[in-house]
């Protein structure tokens, strides 16, 4: 059961705080330029495991209805709640008010403001250019005629890589704003360089792989396959779209025929990776540690001589240092792809009312 001063101290993590009495506190609540709300908590109910009583201004109740009834976080209070939670929550319904109130005009100026010399439109028709991580361009058009549906068009290269606008579900179903779903298609665009740079990795520069088996699907952020060494079989299924890089994919890697013993070393290698996790990781390097402790060899070649590459494979200093012996140029373009694909992160947004805000002055 949290106390009051824990309760305290957890929301000024979040948000603005101003403690007004003994277990009182004041919440500024900031949504957008026209709805900024004061809250007044108090919290004392909490250190009997009741909820804490949430004073708030009329226009929230017209937005929300009863928090107590509307808001989950509340309808399953329990002694070990988080108040700051509630907050999180009910901010989340306010957002979701303020994107309703947009214009389809307000979406196109925020999706202009984001991107700059990169984006233009004429009417209710955007055009905005996209960037992998190499910088390379790719123009997309969008119809926002009939907002809030959208009618896209993506330039043939784009389409070959991440899929055609009717073919992605996201894009179909998509009810947040407009830049939010350019910055998903440039998040998608660059996932599929990452994945790419992986499953290339695994076709051309691997030992034990499966050729046949071995299948790679930019659209769903699949890898599957096989490795196998004198009978037992490594299966891998891995799931990208999980945030990579910032979270390692999901990974179902199965040992055949069953091996209790070494399904643990598997089992125990995906979770300690896992929870040391870092966002300029990248998941072959996981998959060559099991590799190792499954067959006992490297997972890579030294493309020069077709043999298993010994010593170091990852240096902090570098960012990795693959194919050692090799002077080959396919391998000098592997351990460069390897530091570059190593050190690129996803983008941060910019705050929607900021971007308004140039508009409106």
């Amino acid at each position: 059961m949290a106390s009051i001063q824990s309760a305290i101290e957890e929301l000024k993590e979040s948000f603005q705080v101003e403690e007004i009495g003994k277990g009182k506190v004041k919440v500024y609540l900031y949504v957008s330029n026209d709805l900024n709300f004061e809250l007044e908590l108090d919290l004392r109910p909490i250190e009997s495991g009741k909820k804490p009583k949430i004073g708030f201004e009329k226009e929230i109740k017209e937005i929300v209805g009863n928090i107590n009834t509307n808001l989950d976080s509340l309808v399953t209070w329990g002694p070990d709640s988080s108040v700051a939670m509630v907050l999180y929550e009910l901010e989340d319904k306010l957002i979701e008010a303020s994107t309703a109130k947009f214009t389809v005009m307000d979406e196109i100026y925020v999706l202009v403001g984001n991107y700059g010399p990169r984006a233009s439109f004429e009417g209710k028709i955007a055009k905005v250019k996209i960037a992998d991580i190499r910088k390379n361009e790719y123009l997309i058009t969008i119809d926002c005629t009939d907002y809030p549906s959208l009618k896209m068009e993506f330039p043939q290269k784009l389409a070959e890589k991440i899929g055609e606008p009717e073919d992605l579900r996201f894009v179909q179903k998509w009810g947040g704003h407009l830049f939010e779903l350019v910055e998903e298609l440039e998040y998608r665009l660059n996932l599929y360089e990452r994945l790419n740079f992986e499953f290339q990795v695994l076709n051309k520069f691997s030992n034990f792989v499966v050729q046949e088996a071995l299948s790679f699907n930019p659209v769903t952020g699949y890898i599957s396959g096989d490795l196998e060494k004198d009978g037992t079989r490594i299966e891998i299924d891995l799931d990208y779209q999980t945030g990579y890089p910032e979270a390692p994919p999901r990974a179902i890697i199965n040992i055949r025929p069953d091996n209790p013993s070494l399904q643990q070393k598997v089992d125990e290698i995906l979770a300690k990776d896992a929870e040391e996790w870092a966002k300029n990781k990248i998941f072959i390097l996981t998959l060559d540690k099991i590799v190792q402790a499954v067959f006992g060899e490297r997972l890579y070649r030294d493309m020069k001589t077709n043999k298993p590459l010994t010593g170091s494979l990852y240096t902090d200093s570098v960012g990795g240092q693959f194919l050692q012996s090799s002077k080959d140029k396919e391998g000098e373009k592997f351990r460069s792809e390897f530091e570059f694909f190593g050190n690129i992160f996803r983008k941060k947004e910019k705050l929607i009312d900021d971007l308004l805000g140039k508009f409106e002055e």
